[in-house]
C-alpha cells in the first residue's frame, strides 16, 4: 500500500497538475494502477513524484495517466448521443455547427457523435465540426489513430461496424477516414488558468465524468468557462450522475439525462 507521505504528496500533484481531488478511498486505487504500471518497483513512486514536483513535464504527464481515469466506451448513455444530434441537424440547416468533447480519452465519445450525427444526415458530409481534448497525452494517441479491439467495440451494432469501421486485423477495427476526419484532437488541462486557442461558440458541449474529480473551485471555475463558450441555444451534456454543485446558475436544465442549456444572461466571452 503507498504510505501516508506518498499518498500526501500524489495528493498535493493530482491537485496541482490536474484540479483532481484525491480523498483516502483513492490510496487503493492509486496503489493498484502504481503495481499494474510498475510504477512501484524500487523507487519508482518516490523518484516520479519528485521529477514533477521539480517540474518534470514528462513526469508530469505520467502522473497525470496514474491519476486520471480513461474509462469510456462507445455510445455510452445512447440517448444523449441521439439528443445532440438531433440539435446538431436543427443547427447545420443554417450553418455549420460545432461541438467539443472535453476530456474525450481514447476517442470514443466524439467518435460516436461523429456517427451519430453521420447518420441522422443520411450521408458522409454532415455540417458539423467536432473539437476532442484531454489532458492525458497518450490517451490522445491511442484518440488519434483510431483503431480498437474487439471488446471496445462489441457493443456496437453490425450495420455500424460496416459503415464506420474497417477490420485491420484480426480483432481490430479502425475508424473510417470518413469519420475522423469530422473530429480535430488537442491536448488541453480544462484547469489551465487559459485555454489557448478553444473559441466558442459551440452549440454542443460533452463534459462527462471529468467534473466530479475536480476540487469544488476548480469544478466551479471549468464550469463557468463552458458556460462561456456555448451558445445561447447549446446543450451542455454531463454524465447523468454529475452535478454542477455552485456552477449550476450558469445554466438551465434542458432535458432529461443530465442535459443543460445556458442560461441567456450569462454572455459569451473569450477565456
Amino acid at each position: 500500500m503507498l504510505t501516508s507521505e506518498q499518498f500526501e504528496r500524489a495528493r498535493q500533484m493530482a491537485l496541482r497538475l490536474a484540479g483532481i481531488e484525491l480523498v483516502d478511498r483513492h490510496r487503493e486505487l492509486l496503489y493498484h494502477r502504481s503495481l499494474r504500471l510498475g510504477i512501484l518497483e524500487g523507487n519508482g513512486l518516490n523518484a516520479l513524484l519528485s521529477a514533477a514536483e521539480e517540474g518534470d513535464s514528462n513526469a508530469g504527464q505520467r502522473l497525470i495517466s496514474l491519476f486520471t481515469t480513461n474509462l469510456t466506451g462507445f455510445f455510452r448513455h445512447r440517448e444523449q448521443f441521439e439528443i445532440a444530434a438531433e440539435h446538431v441537424r436543427r443547427v447545420a440547416q443554417h450553418r455549420e455547427a460545432r461541438c467539443f468533447s472535453a476530456a474525450a480519452a481514447t476517442g470514443e465519445e466524439p467518435y460516436s457523435l461523429a456517427m451519430a450525427v453521420t447518420e441522422l444526415f443520411g450521408d458522409e458530409e454532415p455540417r458539423v465540426t467536432i473539437l476532442a481534448t484531454d489532458i492525458d497525452v497518450e490517451a490522445l494517441e491511442v484518440a488519434r489513430l483510431g483503431e480498437y479491439s474487439d471488446r471496445a467495440v462489441a457493443d456496437i451494432s453490425a450495420d455500424r461496424l460496416k459503415r464506420f469501421f474497417t477490420e485491420t486485423t484480426v480483432n481490430h477495427w479502425r475508424i473510417k477516414p470518413t469519420v475522423q476526419r469530422l473530429v480535430e484532437f488537442r491536448a488541453l488541462n480544462l484547469n489551465d488558468v487559459t485555454w489557448r486557442d478553444i473559441e466558442g461558440p459551440f452549440d454542443v458541449i460533452f463534459c462527462r465524468n471529468v467534473m466530479m474529480y475536480f476540487e469544488s473551485s476548480y469544478r466551479y471555475s471549468v464550469a463557468e468557462r463552458l458556460a462561456s463558450l456555448l451558445a445561447p441555444d447549446g446543450l451542455l451534456i454531463l454524465d447523468p450522475t454529475e452535478h454542477l454543485g455552485k456552477a449550476g446558475h450558469f445554466f438551465a436544465p434542458a432535458g432529461s439525462g443530465a442535459v443543460y442549456s445556458r442560461r441567456l444572461a450569462l454572455y459569451s466571452r473569450k477565456l
